[in-house]
């Protein structure tokens, strides 16, 4: 019980996995009949493999590790086009970009993307750092809950550009947005490991980001298509 991998598993379903399951059911609440069951399965199984594969290239590259010389630079800067470039790649498969409810598939597909980058990361976290406080542990696993808002919210956003054909505009845009996001994971991290920065700062940046991923995801619902029967 006491295990590493048992911890951030557990807290990682939790937190993650559960809560992409369950606001994709909202997204989806009254529309299973009308809506191609298999895609629904694939937009959370793709979600799945896509988020896993991001976040080996980044474990892999290190690009989520700090150093001496750089800090996190590598992760501010480098991680936001690592997970946007699979973030889009998913939406734009042809399996749902061309059906007349993309964005609900696309909706599915960034949550379970998202839950599953933040699940992993959360895993390595705890396995490099086995000594954090209760209370670091929640603010890192919070930025992830947030983040997986956010990409939710940014499949749909992405989703809805491809309809328009501006999806590579639309992603850069949202890339910028993923940039701060990370630079203020950044400093928690820092806090966290370094006792860098005033917690009031963190909790600050941490507030910030729930508002702004819970309001990108919130106004990318509001504009989800009718589906006919």
């Amino acid at each position: 019980m006491d295990s590493i991998i048992f911890q951030g598993n557990v807290i990682g379903m939790l937190m993650y996995i559960i809560p992409a399951l369950m606001i994709f059911l909202f997204l989806i609440n009254g529309l299973e009949d009308r809506l191609v069951e298999r895609k629904l399965y694939l937009a959370c199984g793709i979600g799945v493999v896509l988020g896993t594969i991001a976040e080996l290239i980044m474990y892999v590259s290190g690009t989520d590790l700090h150093t001496e010389e750089l800090g996190y630079s590598s992760m501010i800067l480098v991680t936001p086009f690592i997970v946007m470039m699979f973030l889009y790649r998913g939406a734009y498969l042809k399996t749902f970009r061309l059906e007349p409810a993309a964005v609900h598939y696309s909706g599915g597909y960034g949550l379970f993307f998202g839950g599953t980058i933040e699940f992993w990361k959360l895993l390595l976290t705890e396995s490099r750092y086995p000594d954090m406080s209760v209370g670091d542990f929640i603010i890192i696993t919070f930025f992830g809950l947030a983040s997986l808002l956010f990409l939710g919210g940014a499949a749909m956003w992405i989703a809805y550009a491809i309809k328009n054909e501006n999806g590579i505009r639309i992603a850069g845009r949202l890339t910028i947005l993923y940039l701060f996001f990370q630079y203020l994971y950044a400093s928690a991290l820092e806090y966290v490991h370094f006792g860098l920065h005033n917690l009031e700062l963190v909790i600050g940046g941490l507030v910030a980001v729930f508002i702004v991923s819970s309001a990108l995801f919130h106004q990318a619902y509001l504009r989800l298509p009718k589906i006919r029967s």
